[in-house]
């Protein structure tokens, strides 16, 4: 299997997940999302140096996968491959930020390996955030709440159509692959020298099917306007589970629950 076959089973991996049945993915949309948002907001405004703090997040993720049988192993695939943006990230402030912060067993944990650590773990939590968010929604529902507001509607379509063509694209790339492959002799993957000429006739192929793509949209009466199904309705158990979130959210942001926890165990 191809790169490109690769990537488009991720993706309708993703998909199938989606269309499961649990408590989680029978949720309202709006609840989810905002939940997600809300998760994010909280995790991204801890300081840089308060790891503590962020550690009683991870039972976002313990908690929600189980309940919505979400798997790790695709999960943690797909952390792999941001995981090196915040290493580069924070790998700096190993070198700039070298004051002790505080000692542990007599070791001197400076500053910047305590940033460096918070902006993992921020990472983390962030990716896990929303693919737990993609496992448990199908994307053409979030695609659809975006389209129901006034404001971002627009981006609502656009994210929709971007994410239908993905699988045009992965397609077209992978007949171009096959042929050149094909002409390549004992070649197994696509020479440096003719990287720019593959991916330049990748974009005009890609135009020409948008093109005909959109030619077949129009025919069948499109008009600019995404029509989405209709969600399901909000309920009382979501807005349950959506005040109790937030409170437990909330809490953990504004109350160290690592450091009561340790002076509990301490006395």
């Amino acid at each position: 299997m191809s790169r490109f076959h690769s990537a488009a089973a991720g993706i309708d991996h993703l998909e199938r997940l989606s269309c499961g049945d649990s408590p989680i993915h029978r949720l309202n949309t709006g609840v989810k999302v905002t939940a997600t948002l809300l998760f994010l907001t909280l995790v991204i405004s801890f300081p840089s140096k308060n790891l503590s703090g962020l550690v009683p997040f991870l039972l976002y993720p313990a908690c929600m996968m189980p309940l919505s049988g979400t798997p790790y192993r695709p999960l943690l695939a797909r952390l792999v491959i941001a995981l090196p943006f915040a290493l580069f990230g924070g790998v700096s402030n190993l070198f700039f930020m070298r004051d002790a912060a505080f000692n542990l067993g007599g070791f001197a944990v400076s500053e910047g390996l305590l940033s460096f650590a918070s902006i993992m773990l921020k990472t983390l939590l962030c990716v896990f955030a929303v693919l737990i968010l993609i496992a448990t929604t199908p994307f053409n529902d979030i695609c659809a709440l975006l389209t129901r507001t006034r404001w971002i509607g627009v981006v609502g379509l656009q994210l929709s159509l971007t994410y239908r063509y993905i699988g045009v694209l992965v397609d077209e790339a992978q007949r171009m692959w096959t042929a050149y492959i094909l002409r390549a002799g004992v070649a197994k993957a696509i020479k440096m020298k003719d990287m720019g000429s593959f991916l330049g006739q990748l974009l005009l192929r890609s135009f020409d099917r948008a093109e005909r793509v959109y030619s077949a949209m129009k025919c069948r009466g499109f008009a600019g306007r995404y029509h989405p199904r209709k969600s399901r309705p909000l309920c009382r158990s979501d807005l349950v589970f959506l005040i109790i979130l937030a409170a437990a959210l909330v809490l953990m942001r504004f109350f160290n629950v690592s450091l009561f926890i340790g002076r509990g165990i301490r006395l």
